[in-house]
């Protein structure tokens, strides 16, 4: 699926200028940097010094590699260069190793348990160690290189971590690593050109190697020497470790806003791409992704340097700050709410679809938990409703019947016939937990409020019936009739939904031109959703929560903390922000002349 995005998003913060001028940015820059600081080590030493540079895949090591040993050799350093890759196991053996995440279900995979070590064959490793300590343990002669650079996703292996003399570690975010997959055919660990079809090799990366390379990234940050990122292909830009983590630390106090990513899909509108200003070359956008940890890079901005690193980096380094110790705690390091819109404006309804709990997810998939959901209705036109809960009276063995034969002999059925569906009016709240049967209609835009189960990007919608459409590139959409069965609660229908789903505001607090009222929350769920409505300003606390803030109704706003101004964030309509638990206090003010309505997501 083909991402776009645009340059918005941007999160200034306050820096002192020592922390600007630490900063190397610019390809030839960082180049010359590494090899300045090679033969210092070099000098210093007076034997072969060790570098490592690690990486996520989609770093485009050839070409960086490639500068660095044509700056060495100008100026007559002898370098060897070690491709951690040689220490791989050979395909077959990791194919069998990883065979049982791709073959467990037709459509979804299991997520892998081990870690990126396991790719590896050990003796080999080994022996490089063994290569390293005799460089370490020799003085530099003529028949010895003077640096020795090992490269790759895993260089930095426990058994090899040290060794090496500085770690520098190449990252990229979700974003960046799809498009190069698209655009450059990069391959899952240990594979070759034409071992892998492009369906199987995307639930590869999902559900094994983004996994082990996640894991093996947060290790690495821990003891890294410098930082580089690598999101454009004609740059870098290096930060030294104690750089990188005072801006992470200084990021983590202010509100910021995640760098929304947009999707086009077969039933996407047009409203996201009038309301953002989106690329006329985009069909449609199906999705616009507000608050998507796994797959959003944050944007920073420090002095004229602008870095964007991915959110979960964030999340690692100053998760208390962000989330509290006991939401941190309690989710196991996951930040668990997520926010998207979905866009049917002048587009079709969404698959009649459900999700599923905790336990169905464990058992099937090795996910962490339940997936639950929340229609918002921001904006409606003529037609727009929402479909939500079986209707009295659905016999489920002749809606099964009718759905198996959809799929497999091309033959539509009348859904509205057993499926329940209400006209959408703006500001609408349909409560979507695990089981229950729904979908957006067309011709509106849905702010999606969810519970992320997901380790991986897949989003565990078991369709029903998507009314015998192809996807954009002409292959037929899932259909999960066993898997939407064995999670539907059937009892879910039109009175018991009314009756719990479609609840009634309640004021929670307000005063002179502005008020707070709950309008969403279950037991079963992990979040509950407010809404702030106010004419020119609003005060509220963090109380050791983070809150995720939509402008849902005005033109533009201006959140900041009470205690420190300075910590501010400007919001247009439709955008989300975070609000780190850390920050306390905070108002927002209205800078447009309408009155405005913000949605407030947040932990029970």
């Amino acid at each position: 699926m083909t991402w776009y995005s645009i340059n918005e998003a941007l999160n200034r913060i306050k820096v002192r200028d020592g922390l600007i001028k630490s900063i190397v940015n610019g390809y030839d820059e960082v180049v010359q940097f590494i090899c300045s600081l090679a033969m210092q080590e070099k000098k210093k030493r007076k034997r072969p010094c060790i570098f490592s540079f690690d990486g996520f895949t989609g770093v485009n090591w050839e070409s960086i590699i490639k500068d660095v040993k044509k700056s060495l050799g100008a100026q007559n350093i002898n370098v060897e260069f070690i491709q951690i890759s040689s220490c791989l196991k050979a395909p077959l053996e990791i194919e069998k190793m990883v065979k049982h995440c791709l073959t467990n279900d037709s459509y979804f995979g299991y997520v892998y348990e081990g870690k990126l070590d396991d790719f590896f064959r050990l003796s080999n490793v080994r022996e490089l160690r063994r290569k390293f300590i005799k460089y370490r343990t020799q003085k530099t002669s003529v028949s010895l290189p003077d640096i020795i650079i090992c490269y790759g996703d895993g260089s930095v292996l426990p058994l090899l971590r040290d060794c090496y003399d500085k770690v520098f570690y190449v990252d990229i975010t979700r974003e960046t690593f799809v498009r190069r997959v698209e655009e450059e055919n990069i391959l899952p660990i240990g594979s070759k050109k034409g071992d892998i079809s492009s369906r199987l090799r995307d639930k590869r990366f999902n559900y094994v190697d983004l996994q082990v390379l996640k894991l093996h990234k947060r290790y690495v940050l821990k003891c890294i020497d410098y930082y580089i990122e690598n999101n454009s292909s004609e740059n870098l830009i290096l930060l030294p470790r104690q750089t990188y983590e005072q801006i992470l630390g200084i990021i983590a106090q202010y509100p910021f806003r995640l760098k929304p990513v947009y999707m086009p899909g077969v039933w996407g509108g047009q409203e996201m791409k009038r309301i953002r200003g989106l690329p006329k070359s985009m069909i449609n956008c199906s999705f616009a992704l507000e608050v998507i940890p796994h797959l959003q890079g944050i944007r920073i901005a420090i002095g004229d340097t602008q870095i964007e690193v991915p959110f979960y980096n964030l999340l690692w380094a100053e998760p208390v700050k962000v989330m509290s110790k006991n939401g941190f705690k309690k989710f196991k390091g996951y930040f668990p709410i997520t926010l998207n819109y979905d866009d049917t404006v002048q587009g079709g309804n969404l698959a009649i679809q459900n999700h599923p709990n905790g336990t169905y997810l464990r058992r099937c998939f090795n996910e962490r938990m339940r997936r639950d959901e929340s229609y918002y209705v921001v904006k409606t036109y003529p037609g727009a409703k929402t479909y939500h809960g079986l209707k009295e009276g659905t016999d489920l063995d002749e809606l099964r019947k009718l759905a198996i034969r959809a799929e497999k002999e091309g033959i539509p059925f009348d859904y509205d016939q057993y499926i329940d569906s209400i006209k959408s009016k703006e500001g609408d709240l349909f409560l979507i937990p695990a089981g229950t049967v729904h979908a957006s209609g067309a011709n509106q835009l849905v702010l999606e409020i969810d519970t992320d189960p997901s380790k991986t990007s897949a989003e565990y919608t078991f369709h029903l019936y998507d009314y015998l459409r192809p996807n954009l590139d002409g292959s037929m959409r899932g259909i999960h009739i066993k898997h939407y069965l064995n999670v539907l609660k059937s009892y879910r229908k039109t009175n018991w939904v009314t009756a719990h789903l479609r609840q009634s505001q309640r004021v929670i607090r307000k005063g002179k031109g502005w008020a707070e009222y709950l309008i969403g929350k279950l037991r079963e769920m992990y979040y509950e959703i407010h809404r702030l409505e106010f004419t020119k300003k609003i005060e509220d606390n963090t109380s050791g929560k983070f809150h995720i803030l939509t402008l849902v109704v005005g033109e533009s706003v201006i959140i900041k903390s009470q205690k420190y101004p300075e910590r501010q964030c400007k919001l247009s309509f439709t955008e989300t922000i975070i609000i780190p638990a850390c920050l306390g206090n905070y108002i927002v003010i209205n800078r447009g002349k309408k009155p405005c309505k913000m949605t407030k997501a947040l932990l029970k």
